[in-house]
C-alpha cells in the first residue's frame, strides 16, 4: 500500500515539474499570430501568405505615393495655367506696343513728308521774294514781306532743330524734358518724353509725365492710359501716390464713379500717410 502511494506522489510531481506543452488544438492554425505544428505544405502556404501581405502593404504605400504625386501634379498644372495666362497677357501687351510703334513710325513718315512740302513752299516763297525784289518798287511792303518770311523760316528751322534729338544723350534729354514740364511747356516736353520712351530710357517715369501732361490738358482717357502703362512697368516709384490720385480723379471726371472709388480706396490703403491719400479721403467721402 505504501509503495502504491509513493508511486502516485512521484508521478504527480513529475507531471507538475514538466514544462507546459502547447495545446494540440492550435496546431496547424495559419491564422494564429505564431503558427506551430505546420506541415511542409502549410509552411509553404504560410510563407506565400506572408509574401502577399508584404506585397499588399507595399502596394498600399505605392498608392499613397501616387496620390501624393497626383496632388502635386494638380498643383503644378494650376501654376502652369497661371503662367500661361500671364504669358498670353504679355504677348498681347507686346502686340499693343508693336502696334503703337508702327503708328509712331507712320506718323514720323507723314511728318517727314509734310516737312518736305514745307521746304518746297519755302523755296517757292524765296523765289517769289526774289521776283518781287526785282520787279516791285515798294520797298516798305517788300521789307514787311521779307521780315514775315524770315520769321516763319526761323521758327520752322527752330522747330526742326528742336524735334531732332538724335545724337543727344538720353540723360540730357530727360533733364531737359523735366525742365520743360516744370515750365509748363507741355508740347515740347511731350516730344522729349516720347523720344525717351522710343529709346527705352526711363519708360515708367516718361509715361507718368505724359500722363501728367494729358491730365493737365483735360485729356483724361489719355492720362489713364499713360498712368496704367507707367504702373505696369514699375509700381514702386515715388510718384505712385500722385499717379493713383490723378487716375481716380480722371475716372471721376469721365463719370466712372465705381473706378474712381476703387483707385481712391487703393491709394488710401497703400499710402495712408501721403498727401495724396488725404485728398483721396475727401474725394471719396464726397462720392459716398
Amino acid at each position: 500500500m505504501k509503495r502504491i502511494l509513493l508511486f502516485t506522489l512521484v508521478t504527480a510531481s513529475l507531471f507538475a515539474a514538466a514544462p507546459e506543452e502547447p495545446s494540440a488544438f492550435g496546431a496547424g492554425n495559419l491564422d494564429s499570430t505564431h503558427p506551430y505544428g505546420l506541415s511542409d505544405v502549410e509552411k509553404h502556404i504560410l510563407k506565400n501568405k506572408q509574401a502577399v501581405e508584404m506585397l499588399q502593404k507595399s502596394l498600399l504605400k505605392q498608392q499613397q505615393i501616387v496620390q501624393e504625386n497626383r496632388e502635386r501634379i494638380d498643383g503644378l498644372q494650376s501654376i502652369l495655367e497661371g503662367l500661361n495666362h500671364k504669358i498670353r497677357s504679355y504677348d498681347k501687351a507686346v502686340e499693343r506696343v508693336e502696334d503703337l510703334n508702327r503708328t509712331v513710325d507712320t506718323l514720323a513718315q507723314t511728318q517727314a513728308r509734310n516737312f518736305e512740302q514745307i521746304r518746297a513752299v519755302l523755296q517757292e516763297l524765296g523765289s517769289m521774294l526774289d521776283s518781287i525784289n526785282e520787279k516791285y518798287v515798294d520797298k516798305e511792303r517788300f521789307a514787311k514781306l521779307e521780315s514775315a518770311f524770315l520769321e516763319f523760316k526761323n521758327a520752322y528751322e527752330a522747330f526742326l532743330k528742336k524735334g531732332d534729338l538724335s545724337g543727344k544723350p538720353n540723360a540730357e534729354i530727360y533733364k531737359e524734358a523735366k525742365r520743360l514740364f516744370a515750365r509748363k511747356k507741355f508740347a515740347d516736353a511731350k516730344l522729349y518724353f516720347t523720344h525717351l520712351i522710343r529709346n527705352h530710357y526711363k519708360p515708367a517715369t516718361s509715361n507718368y509725365y505724359l500722363g501728367e501732361i494729358a491730365y493737365r490738358e483735360g485729356r483724361y482717357k489719355d492720362a489713364i492710359a499713360y498712368y496704367k502703362k507707367s504702373a505696369s512697368l514699375y509700381d514702386r516709384s515715388s510718384f505712385m501716390p500722385t499717379l493713383l490720385l490723378h487716375t481716380a480723379v480722371s475716372f471721376e471726371r469721365l463719370g466712372d464713379r465705381k473706378q474712381a472709388k476703387q483707385f481712391y480706396e487703393s491709394l488710401i490703403q497703400l499710402y495712408p500717410r501721403s498727401r495724396s491719400a488725404k485728398v483721396a479721403r475727401k474725394n471719396l467721402a464726397r462720392l459716398k
